[in-house]
């Protein structure tokens, strides 16, 4: 028996030297605990740089963007606000009669307008075809062959003073149905200063607007019978003898009410 028990005795030590060698766990020391703090540290420097680094990016991205966007669309309210803001847009032009804006198709009544040019157009494609009239007439003509002049032989059936709840503030707009192609108007607008009243006693008269005039479309409309308004201003301005005797000496309107009425609404003639 004691025998049996010396002998086991060296298979129990060896049991416990493997136990403890098993059960032996490294103590880490300060510097081990410094180390892994540091390179904890360095990569939360490395987020925070890397989020920085994208941020300013993005924004630098998008500034780009926005420029683009706004040089691009001074026809929309908000670029032409910026726009005008920082004094980035050229006073409207007075054109000279000797050099006009080129037109590729030259000076074309209503009619012929209508139907070869925005007869198709209707919706969303006709709204971005009046941006891009409103833009041309902004950034005056620097697009080449981007202007429609009109001509034609008009009945006059509705006036309108301009005023600050207007796309152009001051003048008068005269609305006057083609004499030759019914379901066609023009809406005639002088930009002046003069007295409000130069516009009186107008209904009923005859307006011809001839190619010396000018005159440049700058936005079209349709109703819901299928007739297409005209809105025409006429780029050189100058004097322009109205039927009922009066003189109207036009000027380039200073600046644009971006936000005012357009197309223009008109009141109901008495």
């Amino acid at each position: 028996m004691h025998r049996e028990a010396v002998d086991v005795a060296p298979h129990l030590s060896q049991l416990i030297i493997q136990t403890k060698s098993i059960t032996h766990f490294p103590v880490s020391t300060g510097k081990e605990r410094k180390g892994y703090g540091d390179q904890k540290s360095n990569l939360a420097s490395l987020f925070w740089w890397s989020l920085t680094i994208s941020t300013l990016s993005a924004l630098v991205v998008l500034s780009w963007v926005s420029s683009i966007y706004i040089f691009n669309n001074p026809s929309e309210k908000i670029p032409y606000k910026i726009l005008s803001k920082f004094d980035k847009l050229e006073p409207i032009e007075k054109f000279p009669k000797s050099a006009p804006p080129q037109s590729k198709i030259g000076f074309r009544s209503l009619r012929e307008l209508m139907e070869t040019e925005f007869s198709n157009l209707s919706g969303v494609y006709l709204d971005y075809q009046n941006k891009k009239l409103l833009k041309n007439y902004i950034e005056n003509y620097k697009t080449k062959n981007s202007i429609y002049y009109v001509k034609g032989d008009f009945k006059i059936t509705n006036t309108k003073i301009l005023d600050n709840s207007d796309l152009i503030t001051n003048g008068i707009a005269i609305e006057a149905n083609s004499k030759n192609f019914p379901k066609t108007a023009v809406i005639f607008i002088l930009p002046t200063l003069q007295d409000r009243n130069v516009g009186a006693n107008l209904i009923g008269q005859d307006l011809t607007l001839g190619t010396d005039i000018f005159s440049s479309v700058i936005n079209v409309n349709t109703t819901s019978n299928k007739r297409m308004t005209f809105t025409v201003v006429p780029i050189v301005y100058g004097n322009f003898n109205l039927p009922n005797s009066q003189t109207v000496n036009m000027k380039p309107p200073k600046k644009l009410n971006i936000e005012g009425n357009w197309p223009l609404d008109f009141p109901q003639p008495n």
